[in-house]
């Protein structure tokens, strides 16, 4: 896959306006070409899950969650902050280890309905860490259990 750039200079732009396209060009190439690179080649590092797109929901079960066990549970937390009136309300969980992250799971004790989102900030699998923020509805709280699941590398 190739990538082409082209950047629209004109006479009447001032020079600071001609280092500004030049240098946003660069940087917007430089990163489609990490990227795709990144997924040409296995063990790479993933860029894109060390700068999250901001894509929270209800609940979380990131990874290979399918067969955990309770031997690889790595860290558990249950997070519970009662609703208040014309209010929101947040949390952060955060975890840092030896082990590699392979399951994250983020499940919320309470209805879809109440609207409260969580993501992942930064980290999680494939990671030593994780960072996760939690935001209620307005006038609901949060009731989540977080589990992280990991193994020691090789």
């Amino acid at each position: 896959m190739a990538v082409a750039v082209a950047i629209n200079l004109q006479v009447s732009q001032s020079p600071s306006q001609i280092m500004y396209k030049t240098i946003a060009t660069l940087a917007v190439t430089i990163f489609a070409v990490i990227q795709i690179s990144n997924a040409a080649v296995p063990g790479a590092v993933d860029l894109r899950s060390m700068f999250p797109l901001r894509n929270p929901s209800h609940e979380i079960r990131s990874g290979n969650c399918t067969n955990t066990t309770m031997s690889s549970l790595v860290y558990t937390e249950h997070v519970h902050k009662p609703g208040n009136s014309f209010t929101t309300r947040e949390a952060e969980v955060k975890w840092v280890g030896n082990e590699t992250i392979y399951c994250v799971m983020a499940l919320s004790e309470k209805k879809e309905a109440n609207w409260s989102t969580v993501e992942i900030e930064w980290g999680g699998v494939g990671h030593e860490f994780v960072i996760l923020k939690m935001k209620s509805a307005l006038n609901h709280g949060l009731e989540y259990n977080v589990k992280v699941f990991g193994k020691l590398k090789k």
